[in-house]
């Protein structure tokens, strides 16, 4: 028997002994299925590993983000509050007639300027007078002011402006006192929609409303909606931009005449302030090109 014949049944065993040990060699990098596997799983826990730190990053940025932006909404409201009180004891007097006359005019149930204008001449021009002499709060930034009544989409406007939910949204009026949402490129204040409009009438509202950049006026179906503050605004020269909202409502075959029909009433009751009338959706943004033109328009105060 020759040396081969007497090697011939282990040569099959060295074989795969020598793959094994080249198999360990290379470890993880081997063709073995179970070799394979196990490489997969310790790759997917690897990448779920990074993940879960990312996110864990994430969230902890957004937490700094978020306390910063509340400690800068408190500092804006602790200043205005300071603003304020400084206002009153500079201009006591004039506070003191503008408070006499709205109580007079309360109390004769003349509880918009609409209302005034049309059945006492004498307290208009009054008002107005008192109005004129108020000294605009001294706002630091570029402060964007809404106004709307009730259901006009106000909170979702102010979310879509900022690209994030802070107004609460809802039905009826989500919205009790003025309150400040501080965004990248500008401060947006919320205005509580009154029916009851001789709160806006007092010297503290008017020197806040002269000090603001802008004053959008949101309406959904006529400008009657709110045309009485249009014409105290008028009466007392501040401009403010008009904004049609929720125009994703209205049929499409039918949006041309309904723009046209807000431009004809804006002409028809004669406002003198309007700046720039936009027709937009706060919850649809991209379906009409204005809410483009209007966020560049806020963006950019000296336009």
């Amino acid at each position: 028997m020759s040396w081969f014949t007497a090697l011939a049944p282990v040569i099959p065993m060295a074989i795969s002994a020598i793959a094994g040990l080249i198999n360990g060699k290379h470890g993880r990098h081997g063709s073995g299925p179970i070799v394979q596997r196990d490489f997969a799983a310790e790759e997917r826990n690897h990448a779920l590993e990074a993940r879960n730190r990312e996110l864990a990053e994430q969230m902890y940025r957004n937490q700094i983000e978020q306390q910063k932006r509340n400690e800068e909404l408190i500092a804006q409201n602790n200043k205005l509050r300071e603003d304020i009180e400084r206002y009153q004891r500079e201009h006591e007097q004039q506070l003191k007639e503008m408070t006499k006359l709205l109580a007079e005019l309360k109390e004769k149930k003349l509880n918009s300027f609409e209302a005034i204008e049309a059945h006492d001449k004498k307290a208009k021009e009054a008002l107005i007078q008192l109005a004129k002499q108020a000294k605009p709060i001294g706002m630091e930034g570029n402060n964007i002011a809404l106004f709307g009544l009730t259901s006009t989409g106000k909170s979702t406007m102010l979310n879509s402006l900022l690209g994030e939910k802070k107004a609460a949204t809802g039905v009826g009026e989500t919205t009790v006192e003025v309150a400040s949402y501080p965004g990248r490129d500008f401060i947006l204040w919320d205005i509580p929609g009154r029916n009851d409009e001789l709160s806006y009438m007092s010297l503290q509202y008017i020197s806040f409303f002269k000090g603001l950049t802008r004053r959008l006026i949101l309406i959904q179906h006529t400008v009657k909606e709110n045309s009485s503050i249009m014409k105290l605004l008028d009466a007392i020269e501040i401009e403010y931009d008009i904004v049609v909202n929720k125009m994703d409502r209205v049929e499409e075959e039918e949006r041309a005449e309904f723009c046209d029909q807000i431009r004809k009433e804006i002409a028809k009751i004669g406002l003198k302030s309007v700046g720039h009338v936009f027709f937009v959706s706060a919850k649809y943004p991209a379906q009409f090109p204005d809410w483009l033109q209007m966020v560049n328009y806020l963006k950019h105060p000296q336009t």
